[in-house]
This record gives structure tokens, C-alpha cells and sequence, in this order.
């Protein structure tokens, strides 16, 4: 079977789950109104939490078509980096106190770019991810070195080993993005960096956590609207973060009350 018709069938099959997870969503949605004891409660939130990490499944079967693909085209335009990185940085601190690890987040405001703007969120929300599944004390920085931007993403986890370490941040590896393997979040990262003409590396030691240093230039910004970045919102319901971190959060914070973030509320 060719690429093409590999491709083709993926989008039809993304589309038909994304069609299946709208009308589980919808359902739980409705039962917001009738569900008030903690028990029913409690089944809200495990379905949520359930529908998020489904869409995120969903949401990397779709980013390895696009990445993938012979000709990924980005969406770039004039991009505050700072900004971006700030008010990401914000909300995934939020989430992730709820799972008891701490998120640092430091970044020069007014650092523009031509870039795409949710690829370089999901890039982000991939490596603090990866970084909190590993470790309780996270640090999300962005500085400006020359004419590039350069985000960093650390961990206290307790490493990688050299040869997992080559295997995840060697160009030459994982060039297609796979939602089946592991490791498919520095595979995003690193495809979404060379897309945009930069790097991701990666510096580990035994029992000092990981290092993740991403590289992308500024480029020349042109004329354009200055994109401000906002929160994202999954088709599903479900805001961007939410999903991304749903492997991650204890299954309280899906409960629809106040307070949790079920529903997308």
C-alpha cells in the first residue's frame, strides 16, 4: 500500500474517532446536570479523564499525518514567544500542582518569531510532559541567543541511560513522528524544531534528570499581524493543556464540579 493511501486511511480513521469522542463528550456534558452525589461524580470524572487521554491518541495520530507527510505545511505568522511561553507556562503549572510537581516557568517578554504557533505549543507541552512523568521539579525557560530562541526543559528525574538518550534525540531516528511508539513526544518536538529550521538536544547525567534544549531561529518577521497566543481548545471540548497532561493528573481534576476541569469548563 503506498504512503498516500496509508495517510488517507489515518484521516478517516482520526476523523471517525474524533466524531465518536464528540458524542461521548456530549453525553457527559448532559449528565452534568443530573450527576451531584460524589459517586456519580466520581464516574464524570474517570469518563473525562478517559475522553482526554483518547484525545490525546487522537490529537498524535493527526500530528504524525501532518508532520509526516511529504510536504508538512506550517501555519507561521509574527508570534510572541515570550508571551506564548508565559501563558502556557501558567496554565500547565496549574494542572500540574494537582499532580504534585512543580513547574518553574521563566521568559523575556516581546521575543518575536515567524513561526507556528500551536506547533510550538504542542512542542513545549510534549517535553513538560515528558519532563513531569520523570520528575517532580520542573524548570520551562525561554531565552533569546542571538538570533535564535532557545527554550530549555529540565527535570530532577533520575536520567536517561546513553542509549535510550541517542534513541529519543538522534535526528536520524524516529524522523516520522509514530503515536504507537515510544518516545513520540520528542519525536514531535524534534520534527517541529527542523521544521522550523532549528535543533533539540539533550544533556543527561545518572540521577540529575534531563536536559532538553530546543533552537529555532527568529527568521525575519516581516509585516504581519502579531499573533497573540491564547488558550487552545481540542475539538473534543477539552482545553489543549488538559489533554496533554491527562496521563499525568489525578482523575479528581476531570471532575465537573467546581473546581476540577471536566467539560472544559
Amino acid at each position: 500500500m503506498e504512503r498516500q493511501e496509508l495517510d488517507q486511511g489515518t484521516a478517516r480513521t482520526a476523523a471517525e474517532l474524533r466524531l465518536q469522542l464528540a458524542q461521548m463528550t456530549a453525553a457527559s456534558q448532559l449528565l452534568e446536570h443530573t450527576a451531584r452525589d460524589e459517586k456519580s461524580q466520581d464516574y464524570l470524572a474517570a469518563m473525562n479523564q478517559s475522553i482526554c487521554r483518547m484525545l490525546r491518541i487522537v490529537g498524535r495520530l493527526e500530528l504524525s499525518g501532518r508532520l509526516g507527510g511529504e510536504d508538512p505545511r506550517l501555519e507561521r505568522a509574527p508570534t510572541d514567544l515570550g508571551r506564548l511561553t508565559l501563558e502556557l507556562g501558567e496554565r500547565l503549572a496549574g494542572l500540574l500542582e494537582c499532580a504534585g510537581v512543580r513547574l518553574e516557568v521563566s521568559a523575556p517578554e516581546g521575543l518575536c518569531a515567524w513561526v507556528d504557533g500551536e506547533l510550538i505549543r504542542q512542542l513545549l507541552m510534549e517535553l513538560v510532559a515528558n519532563a513531569a512523568g520523570a520528575g517532580k521539579q520542573i524548570k520551562l525557560t525561554l531565552e533569546r541567543l542571538r538570533e535564535s530562541a532557545v527554550f530549555t526543559v529540565e527535570d530532577d528525574g533520575p536520567g536517561v541511560d546513553p542509549e535510550r538518550l541517542q534513541y529519543l534525540f538522534d535526528s536520524g531516528s524516529q524522523a516520522v513522528p509514530d503515536w504507537r511508539q515510544g518516545g513520540v513526544g520528542v519525536a514531535v518536538a524534534r520534527r517541529a524544531a527542523q521544521l522550523h529550521g532549528g535543533t533539540v538536544i539533550a544533556r543527561c547525567a545518572p540521577g540529575q534528570g534531563l536536559r532538553a534544549v530546543v533552537s529555532i531561529p527568529l527568521g525575519e518577521a516581516g509585516e504581519g499581524l502579531l499573533r497573540e497566543p491564547g488558550t487552545g481548545w481540542d475539538r473534543g471540548g477539552f482545553d489543549d493543556e488538559l489533554v496533554a497532561l491527562s496521563k499525568l493528573l489525578p482523575a479528581w481534576v476531570f471532575r465537573p464540579e467546581p473546581g476540577g476541569e471536566g467539560g472544559g469548563k
